[in-house]
């Protein structure tokens, strides 16, 4: 990931105000990535037929991230005691499709190119947590595979933790 990808990002979520704090958030985990050993962050694009871009995911490996999430996923009683992320572990931090654009098949191809990508990097696991005010996001994740390893749901908003091991 590197600085052209968060001016990209930006151009992409535009004057989505409801996303547009992505490319803040995104840059300070390129700049964690950048600074803390063995991180690793991937950014995938999709294109629409005129190859504009109108969506990006986000994939990123940090060890010091996965072992406070398996820690807490543990010490909370959310999982059994000998539970083990898939190592290296590595978390879908964010997926983004443009407004005007969803509900065209953009964000399931979007997702399948994740899949793919982890696949051919010999990656064994993805993890993620979605937190959202209504039950978009994690209904599509799990559709796609994601299986909830602790669902934090409430009347509110739709929040939880899922694992594609691939």
């Amino acid at each position: 990931m590197s600085g052209d990808d968060i001016r990209v990002i930006s151009q992409i979520v535009g004057g989505d105000k409801t996303y547009k704090h992505f490319a803040r958030r995104i840059y300070k985990e390129f700049k964690t990535a950048d600074e803390e050993r063995n991180s690793k962050v991937f950014v995938l694009y999709q294109k629409d037929a005129k190859d504009e871009n109108i969506g990006f995911a986000v994939i990123g490996q940090s060890s010091a991230k996965m072992k406070v999430w398996e820690s807490t996923l543990k010490g909370e009683g959310w999982v059994m005691p000998d539970f083990k992320m898939k190592k290296p572990a590595y978390e879908l931090m964010y997926m983004y499709i443009r407004p005007e654009v969803r509900k065209k098949g953009y964000a399931i191809r979007l997702f399948k190119r994740v899949i793919s990508f982890t696949k051919s990097n010999h990656i064994p696991a993805i993890y993620a947590y979605v937190g959202e005010v209504n039950a978009t996001a994690l209904d599509f994740y799990k559709k796609r595979g994601g299986r909830i390893i602790k669902d934090l749901s409430d009347e509110a908003t739709s929040n939880a933790f899922l694992e594609w091991r691939l």
